[in-house]
């Protein structure tokens, strides 16, 4: 367990040393003269290598290995170990005299550790390509996919002798501008331009970002061997495009200009490519990477639309880009009218062509201005159709847009069909041909001579051919019959073959063919487009049909009528006409008869008929039986009798003798039970029929009220007893009635009273009730001690009434006069505690009052020791 234990933390620890850290750079190469051996040439190789600025343990090599390849075949060559030599952090001024016109000014900063080598390589044809690896890139980059895990790859190429003189060249050296600001939504400037000191001419282009390394091997010792493959770009980026389309760079000056897109972390790389000055000999190139910080700073600018376009109104609703730090807002809108507003709305006079002017912060600090065209020509409706819907059939499009001022003069098609190599057009009414079906989306952006454009989108659906729909299906006729047949579709028509048809090239024709016979139809639309389908018609001399033999159902019970034959069409009729088919124009419908009924069909084809009966006779269910329901005393069986049928199931068997006979017995059942018993029938209907008989267990528990009570001479007492319907008290002395539950006695002396309770099924129980009779007044009698030590005796402390009523005020107080208990009802009593806590041995004071059974009010107070 302990070795698993240093396993899991290794590799946990491993997995921190190699987290995501790196940010990009660059390699490139210096050419110092001639090598110290014969054919050798001298060059200091450096890599500026960028991460995070605080680095943990295991981020950072001193000693890396530069890895060397054949410049043409790729074949691995040598490394060579490389010593860092500086790694000073770089970053930006985050502070407002910096940047006076921004707001939440980022931090941004870039540890760039330089690893540097002088070598002298054997002067070769091929040059050599120069590689070092690692990962892992930093997290959480918008342009790449699953960046946690993507290494980086830098690379540099020295050019061999197979370019006349490119072997000595010093490749070009990128400026030191990495710390630019980028703004969501606002523009930018960000400088990757490069020096040559051989004053070759630079070209700049955006390029794929290579991966390299991984987690399984962050540091390898040996980079892999050249090609490398690029990253995988998140959908929306590429390696030419990866700050979005609203980002380029300048091939003469590589300054990267555009609009920062939605914050986040990007990865961008940029080659300089260098050709010999006046001719287009490319010597060598050089690739940096950065990983770009996209905050949602703000700039302070005049920010317009390259131009606005209004083609549907006169009304032009305007914005600024940027709304930071701007204090007013002067518009222009060029025909002589202006606002302060922030986001006005202006309607034009006219058509025409405006130049709007917007100044921000005007005599203020942070003052900026811009201009933008205003094209006004309302009344633009792009519209286009499509004809023909046929796979390898050219479809037409025509564009339709109508314009009220200037006419429309560009367009650009999207037929929705990637795979194609023709799914573009700028043509007004283009073709295209679709080589599969299916569901196109079609689009149309098109634009007028005076800027107005829009886009519009339409589907289509390609089929492998025309709608054709022909009518009626295969089908019979009868020989001295004809038919009409009905084919429905747009195009010209042609029936094949020409045998007792009317007409072969219209889409309704009459044929009466003699034999069985196939009719062929074929549709040709205005496209090219062709549609076949066929109709077999089976020629019949007569109708073949039969009933089948007559039946016997279950009364209630439905019936499919099992009819045989080759019409087409059919009519049922029943006698006696009772209306029990549910569809009498089917082959087979549904009959329910409750008395014997014959039906009768007539089926036809054409002219063609025949007619057959079938009887249906229906037989009562088994009229199952299984009895009254029956109550019987608890302890006690019952007998159970079914009848109806000639074979019987009782469920449930609880309690039962047997389950499969008409009269089992249910043996002394201990609760109400509901027995279903299953009739079936040898003779007659032969489905089972089911009755349910209750049987109601009697449990009478007699109960005539508490064990023992008292009473005072003369006081009357009220007897209560439950438990059933009857009742019967003994003796019945001093009784008013003793048939009743509830008997008022006038005791004389102690008496016990014994009631018999029954129900009118006989059943009984018998219950008692002591009656002590004291010769004194009412009264209330309490003790003056009690132990409350839980054995069950004088366990709490409690007034006994005598004579009374209700109890309906005790209260304990000890020797200082708090109150300890207050209780009021006949079962109030004091349990010796307070508070959840014993109470002491001592004496206590108590207080009483209640109401006799004369309804004189009688108080009590005294005193009580507790006894522990």
């Amino acid at each position: 367990m302990k070795k698993f234990l240093f396993v899991m933390l290794f590799s946990f620890l491993a997995s921190v040393s190699f987290a995501n850290h790196t940010k990009g750079g660059w390699m490139y190469y210096e050419y110092l003269g001639p090598g110290s051996a014969a054919n050798t040439l001298k060059y200091r190789v450096t890599l500026k290598l960028y991460t995070i600025c605080i680095l943990s343990s295991g981020q950072f090599n001193q000693t890396i290995n530069f890895s060397f390849f054949d410049g043409a075949t790729n074949q691995s060559l040598f490394d060579v170990p490389v010593t860092y030599s500086t790694d000073p952090n770089t970053q930006n001024c985050n502070t407002s005299e910096c940047h006076p016109c921004m707001t939440q000014i980022p931090t941004i900063c870039y540890k760039i550790i330089t690893y540097e080598t002088v070598i002298d390589l054997p002067k070769t044809a091929n040059g050599y390509t120069i590689a070092y690896q690692r990962c892992c890139r930093i997290a959480n980059i918008n342009n790449i996919q699953s960046s946690n895990s993507v290494g980086e790859t830098w690379t540099v190429k020295i050019p061999g002798t197979a370019t006349a003189g490119a072997e000595t060249n010093s490749s070009a050296r990128f400026s030191q501008n990495d710390t630019a600001i980028i703004c969501e939504g606002n523009s930018f400037t960000f400088d990757f331009s490069a020096i040559d000191i051989n004053n070759d001419s630079l070209v700049y282009t955006f390029a794929s970002a290579y991966s390299g390394a991984n987690n399984t091997n962050p540091a390898p010792n040996s980079a892999s061997n050249p090609p490398y493959a690029s990253v995988p770009y998140s959908s929306g980026y590429s390696g030419t495009s990866p700050l979005g389309s609203g980002v380029t760079i300048n091939r003469q000056t590589g300054i990267v200009t555009g609009i920062g897109p939605s914050s986040g972390i990007y990865v961008i790389t940029v080659i300089v490519s260098e050709y010999k000055r006046g001719t287009n000999i490319k010597i060598a190139e050089v690739r940096k990477s950065l990983h770009i910080e996209v905050t949602n700073c703000s700039l302070t600018e005049a920010k317009l639309k390259p131009e606005y376009t209004s083609c549907d109104g006169f009304t032009v609703d305007f914005i600024n880009g940027s709304t930071a730090n701007i204090q007013t807002y002067d518009w222009d809108f060029g025909d002589g009218f202006t606002s302060t507003q922030p986001t006005p709305s202006h309607t034009y006079a006219d058509t025409g062509i405006y130049i709007l002017k917007l100044v921000v912060n005007r005599g203020l600090a942070c003052s900026d201005s811009a201009t933008a065209p205003v094209k006004v020509y309302p009344g633009f409706f792009p519209d286009f159709a499509m004809l023909g819907q046929c796979q390898n059939v050219p479809v037409q499009f025509n564009d339709l847009t109508t314009a009220t001022y200037g006419v429309p003069d560009k367009w650009e098609w999207d037929f929705g069909d990637p795979s194609s190599t023709t799914n573009t057009s700028i043509l007004k009414n283009p073709t295209h041909i679709y080589n599969a079906t299916g569901t196109y989306n079609v689009t149309l952006v098109v634009f007028s001579s005076k800027g107005c454009y829009d886009t519009l989108r339409k589907t289509i659906d390609i089929l492998d051919q025309p709608p054709l729909t022909l009518q009626p299906k295969d089908t019979l006729i009868c020989i001295i019959d004809t038919l009409q047949l009905n084919a429905v579709g747009a195009g010209t028509f042609t029936w094949s073959p020409n045998y007792m048809i009317s007409d072969v090239n219209v889409p309704n024709p009459l044929v009466s063919p003699d034999i069985t016979t196939n009719y062929y139809i074929t549709m040709a639309d205005a496209f090219g487009c062709t549609a076949t389908d066929s109709i077999k018609i089976n020629v019949k001399n007569f109708v073949t049909q039969f009933g089948g033999p007559d039946t016997s159902i279950c009364r209630t019970d439905p019936v499919v009528l099992q009819l045989t034959s080759d019409a087409l069409h059919f009519l049922w009729t029943e006698t006696p006409s009772n209306n029990t088919l549910n569809n009498p124009r089917i082959k087979n419908p549904t009959a329910t008869p409750l008395v014997t009924t014959t039906y009768h069909v007539v089926g036809n084809i054409g002219k063609c008929i025949a007619e057959d009966d079938i009887v249906v006779s229906p037989i009562p269910y088994p009229a199952a039986n299984a009895g009254p329901d029956n109550t019987i005393c608890f302890g006690n069986s019952a007998q159970l009798s079914a009848s109806g049928g000639s074979i019987y199931s009782w469920s449930p068997g609880a309690f039962l003798t047997a389950t499969n006979i008409p009269n089992p017995q249910s043996i002394k059942p201990t609760d109400n039970v509901r027995y279903i018993v299953t009739v079936r029938d040898v003779l007659g209907c032969p489905k089972p029929a089911k009755d349910t008989v209750f049987l109601f267990v009697a449990k009478i528990k007699a109960n005539a009220g508490p064990r023992d009570t008292s009473v005072v001479l003369d006081q009357p007492l009220q007897l209560g007893a439950t438990g059933s319907i009857n009742y019967s008290w003994t003796p019945t002395t001093w009784l008013n009635n003793p048939l009743i539950s509830n008997p008022v006695a006038l005791p004389r002396n102690d008496i016990e009273y014994i009631v018999r309770v029954s129900n009118n099924a006989g059943c009984f129980a018998f219950d008692s009730i002591r009656v002590r009779v004291f010769n004194i007044k009412p009264d209330l009698l309490v003790p003056n001690a009690f132990t409350p030590n839980g054995d069950g005796n004088n366990d709490v402390f409690k007034p006994i009434l005598i004579g009374m009523r209700s109890l309906d005020v005790f209260m304990v107080y000890n020797r200082w006069g708090q109150m300890l208990y207050s209780g009021s009802g006949n079962d109030a009593a004091w349990d010796g505690y307070f508070a959840g806590r014993k109470q002491e041995t001592a004496n206590y004071v108590w207080y009483a009052e209640g109401v006799d059974y004369l309804n004189n009010k009688i108080k009590r107070k005294g005193s009580v020791i507790l006894i522990r």
